[in-house]
């Protein structure tokens, strides 16, 4: 129980709602409130803490703030997913990511399969116009949940080396590469946000509107020859990126 009544003297300068923020955001974080799940209700909270509603709602709003929890007005509050960070100054891809910040990622795979190369791919995989490229297509996610969609064009010097076997729900791609001798030097990436395509929808199973992140990834060899083109969508709510920015001055 958190109150007035029991706070040591090195607790007094610490807020009711900070302490009662923390043990909330804990229980979230080590899934004894699991995503997507509902939180327990304001006057739960009050009773179990032994405090006043004013102090439960700015905790909450807090949570809300940070990304936690969703609230909408007459029902229970609601956990969101923890999101997945990523630094943009490194070249890693999907699963290494994920297992960083502690995730389980896999993937299901739609499509492998040759066809002509598009105009947009040509030029990023420095190709002639309708060369035949690998193209790859999984839906890919975190802790058995789908998060996003992975449409992959891979340089046809590549995709030969890669076999219909050596793809399955755990495969990484970078990983491959690596595997068959490929070593990823640098990538070119834009990130933007947008709101997710009917077949989008259908793909992350969204019912509403909502934003997605879209990013673009050319990923290069060592000496600078471009082996994939990656087109992925995320829902944004699963999402956060990381940059450590230096003071060039």
């Amino acid at each position: 129980m958190i109150s007035e009544a029991n706070d040591t003297t090195q607790e007094k300068n610490v807020p009711l709602y900070m302490k009662i923020y923390e043990v909330i955001l804990s229980r979230i974080k080590t899934g004894q409130y699991p995503e997507n799940s509902n939180l327990p209700s304001e006057l739960d909270f009050q009773k179990e803490f032994n405090v006043s509603r004013i102090t439960i709602r700015r905790s909450l709003k807090d949570l809300e703030d940070a990304g936690y929890i969703i609230r909408k007005r007459g029902k229970l509050a609601k956990v969101m997913p923890l999101r997945t960070y990523s630094n943009l100054g490194e070249v890693v891809g999907f699963s290494a990511s994920l297992k960083k910040s502690g995730g389980r990622p896999s993937s299901i795979i739609l499509q492998f399969q040759k066809e002509p190369a598009n105009p947009q791919v040509s030029e990023y995989l420095q190709l002639p116009l309708g060369t035949d490229i690998y193209f790859l297509k999984r839906l890919r996610l975190k802790n058995g949940r789908i998060i996003g969609v992975h449409d992959t064009y891979i340089h046809p010097a590549i995709g030969c080396l890669i076999q219909t076997e050596d793809l399955n729900e755990n495969t990484s791609l970078y990983e491959l590469y690596e595997a068959l001798g490929i070593q990823i030097g640098c990538a070119d990436e834009i990130i933007e946000a947008r709101i997710a395509s009917r077949q989008l929808k259908q793909e992350l199973f969204i019912t509403e509107d909502e934003p997605i992140m879209y990013r673009e990834r050319i990923t290069y060899t060592t000496d600078n020859k471009p082996i994939e083109f990656s087109q992925n969508s995320y829902r944004a709510i699963d999402y956060k990126y990381i940059v450590h920015l230096n003071n060039t001055r």
